[in-house]
């Protein structure tokens, strides 16, 4: 996971063509820069997708040939939450010790796994299944999020948005890469800033409760 880590934090760095070559890890095709990934159910690591074994496994997921349930598409689809609602003793009940997470529904375990940033990289952890629900009952769209490959990203002073699995990676591996010291240092924090605004980019905005006019 480490190589895959640090790039995707290249990427999410230099946002310019790589000079490593990059091949699929399924069928060994050359790949773009950007491209999609496939998480291994077993290992839980990722694996850079071409565009066939992309749409093959796109094909099983909505019905189509089985893949023997080892490998999932992960989606490509970024929403920002407008009026999310988590009050802090929730996110206390989390037991996660930092302002930011990737909360994940993790399908081998049946419950949810907390990933939050140190500098030694994504700490993995599991979180109150108590918590998670109210979380959910005060923001419904998050009966969408699909278990495995897509995560709630919560930043307590940026904001929330449901993100592809690989971002938090992508995330942690930037961390990881960019922090100094034991606060992190201004370089990891600009870092950080350049992130979460290409994710504005990327994302569309949905209600995350049934009143959008909710507190952020």
């Amino acid at each position: 996971m480490t190589g895959l880590l640090r790039r995707l934090a290249a990427q999410a760095r230099e946002r310019r063509p790589s000079l490593r070559a990059q091949a699929c890890g399924l069928c060994g095709e050359a790949l773009p820069d950007v491209h999609r990934h496939l998480l291994e159910l077993p290992s839980r690591e990722l694996r850079c997708a071409c565009r066939a074994c992309q749409v093959l496994f796109d094909h099983a997921a909505a019905g189509g040939p089985a893949s023997g349930g080892r490998h999932v598409l992960v989606p490509d689809r970024r929403r920002r939450m407008s009026g999310f609602v988590l009050p802090d003793p929730v996110w206390a009940r989390l037991g996660v010790p930092v302002r930011m997470a990737c909360l994940v529904r993790d399908s081998a375990s049946g419950g949810i796994v907390a990933f939050y940033p140190s500098p030694a990289g994504a700490v993995r952890a599991p979180a109150d299944q108590a918590a998670w629900d109210l979380i959910v009952r005060d923001n419904p769209v998050l009966a969408e999020l699909r278990q495995d490959v897509e995560a709630l990203l919560v930043d307590r002073d940026r904001g929330a948005w449901m993100v592809p699995l690989d971002d938090c990676y992508a995330l942690a591996g930037t961390i990881r890469a960019r922090w100094r010291g034991l606060t992190g240092g201004q370089e990891v924090r600009a870092h950080l800033d350049t992130f979460f605004t290409d994710l504005d980019d990327r994302s569309v905005t949905v209600p995350a409760t049934d009143d959008s006019r909710s507190p952020a």
